[in-house]
């Protein structure tokens, strides 16, 4: 199942109760961000076509929604239902965060149609490196354990 940005954390905990109630194997998060428009400065024209220049906002822009969106759904849901994560993904760095957040999997869509299929050796080495320089040996070393700050401190 493919999932819509959620913003705030009543959504999260009311989706992943409905959620939990299937047999999920995955579900993805998240899809674009809705009725975006983005002007072309060069010659004043909206640069998405569908809708009169209203459309899904995705790439870099997505990548702080899609990471909370990717923690805020690994926390809540069952740990049988693993998390896809979506959004923002242009380096072997981006693919490292969404996999710290809690993704299982990641999918590349803006870059792989900048880039084509030749981006996927390319985010491996860039993850195997970023994985390198952090001492993990596999996936599993570090997805889900994104370090977070005390409040006290």
């Amino acid at each position: 199942m493919k999932l819509p940005p959620y913003f705030d954390l009543a959504q999260f905990d009311e989706m992943a109760a409905i959620l939990n109630q299937y047999p999920l194997v995955y579900v993805n998060t998240i899809n674009s961000l809705g009725n975006g428009l983005w002007v072309d400065p060069t010659d004043d024209t909206v640069v998405i076509k569908p809708k009169g220049g209203f459309g899904g906002i995705g790439g870099q822009y997505a990548k702080p929604i899609a990471l909370a969106n990717v923690r805020a759904f690994s926390q809540r849901l069952k740990p049988e239902i693993q998390v896809i994560g979506t959004g923002g993904i242009y380096n072997g760095r981006d693919v490292y965060d969404l996999i710290l957040c809690g993704a299982s999997m990641v999918q590349v869509g803006s870059a792989l149609y900048e880039e084509g299929p030749s981006i996927f050796a390319r985010l491996k080495q860039e993850l195997a490196a970023e994985m390198q320089a952090h001492g993990y040996h596999s996936i599993e070393d570090f997805r889900g354990k994104l370090k977070i700050m005390d409040a006290e401190a």
